[in-house]
């Protein structure tokens, strides 16, 4: 009965995640340098950026599997495995950085592999708490190429509006990574660092929205509306209280945390300027992962995915109209005042660069704006009407 299709879920989400996986790997490999090429990667990093990306595109099953297996187990009532999977993957992504960095001179490769071991170790995690039966079923590897079509089906249907919303934010990132690639490998390397320290940094807000997601489909399920209306406040309480905490901890530290990584000056001073303007803005992406989150959690994940899109694809605009025009407008004024013969020469000179905050800027505008957006739709929204159980049985509002 429930059991028996319970273990056909698992099984069908593990096996759809890996073939996913699969060929996304395949294909990544065979567009990796079209993809530099569209992204106007700078020649002096251009080898090293082949390197980077095709080591990825090998590890996306790791990350695909946690994404799915991530879904299955906080919608079997468990939000704590989720959050302690991905600890364990940024805390050991941050030690296999150093490691292969600094210990075995790995470079570029040491963190693009210390990236997809991560990855790996967080799929497997969660794939071993789903496999000895400890949620009523577990995955049967056995019969991992049998695919039960009408399960297939609805987790497509469901997964829908998280893969827009996954299509839209990986093409925000493709657009704002051309225009980063315009700042020099300089801004490239702290860019990158920051992501790391900030993808730690973020985890609590992450854990706080997936917990809510739990907490309101199940007490919304059980109609102890009161019980949600509770664990909403005090939810976005915590977070937006971590989120201070957090960010003070990169305002005044995040310059040690930086140095951790070994790099030249210039490199740091770009990474601590940058990271410590976005740590200001945390609370707003913390807001956002807990609304949407209790949104997602009724039942209604379209108006959380659409917040997020927006918030993605507005920093499009901004950081062309921030940091993209500021640079050519530099550019052009050195070429018209005589100081280089062209555009090309002046750009190679670094004329401009010191315009690249607007990219964080950004950033901190999108956080701004998804708050904005989700904070009316919660209050004012109709994602009540969307609840997993119905109006009729459950009157009083949330």
């Amino acid at each position: 009965g429930n059991t028996e299709r319970l273990g056909k879920t698992l099984t069908t989400t593990f096996s759809i995640s890996m073939f996913v996986g699969i060929i996304i790997t395949i294909l990544g490999l065979i567009l990796t340098n079209p993809i530099l090429t569209l992204l106007g990667t700078p020649a002096n990093i251009l080898k090293d950026s082949e390197v980077y990306l095709r080591i990825i595109f090998v590890g996306t099953c790791g990350n695909i599997i946690y994404n799915g297996m991530n879904g299955m187990i906080r919608g079997l009532g468990d939000s704590k495995w989720p959050l302690y999977a991905l600890l364990i993957s940024s805390g050991l992504n941050i030690v296999l950085d150093l490691i292969f960095v600094i210990v075995f001179h790995w470079d570029v490769a040491g963190v693009a592999w210390a990236t997809i071991i991560s990855h790996f170790v967080s799929g497997l995690v969660l794939v071993w708490r789903q496999a000895d039966g400890r949620y009523g079923a577990k995955i049967d590897f056995k019969n991992i190429l049998k695919i039960d079509r009408d399960i297939a089906r609805h987790i497509f249907r469901l997964g829908t509006p998280s893969a827009v919303q996954s299509v839209a934010f990986s093409a925000g990132m493709l657009v704002t990574q051309r225009y980063s690639n315009m700042f020099g490998s300089n801004f490239l390397a702290a860019n990158a660092i920051i992501m790391k320290v900030d993808g730690f940094a973020i985890m609590p807000m992450m854990g706080f929205g997936n917990a809510i997601t739990t907490y309101v489909g199940q007490n919304i399920g059980a109609g102890d509306i009161p019980r949600v209306n509770k664990g909403i406040r005090l939810t976005t309480i915590m977070a937006a209280g971590t989120s201070i905490v957090m960010g003070a901890i990169l305002i005044f530290f995040g310059k040690y945390l930086m140095m951790a990584f070994g790099v030249h000056q210039v490199v740091l001073e770009m990474g601590i300027r940058g990271l410590q303007f976005l740590a200001f803005f945390y609370v707003f992406m913390a807001v956002q992962n807990v609304l949407g989150g209790a949104i997602r959690g009724a039942g209604d994940a379209m108006t959380s995915a659409i917040t997020s899109i927006a918030s993605t694809l507005i920093r499009i605009p901004i950081a062309y109209i921030l940091a993209v025009v500021p640079l050519k407008k530099a550019i052009n004024a050195a070429v018209e005042a005589g100081l280089f013969a062209s555009y090309d020469l002046a750009a190679a000179a670094g004329v401009g660069l010191d315009n690249y905050m607007g990219l964080f800027q950004s950033w901190a505008f999108g956080m701004v704006i998804g708050s904005a957006i989700i904070i009316p739709c919660f209050i004012f929204g109709k994602w009540r009407e969307k609840g997993i159980v119905s109006k009729d049985k459950h009157k009083e509002k949330i």
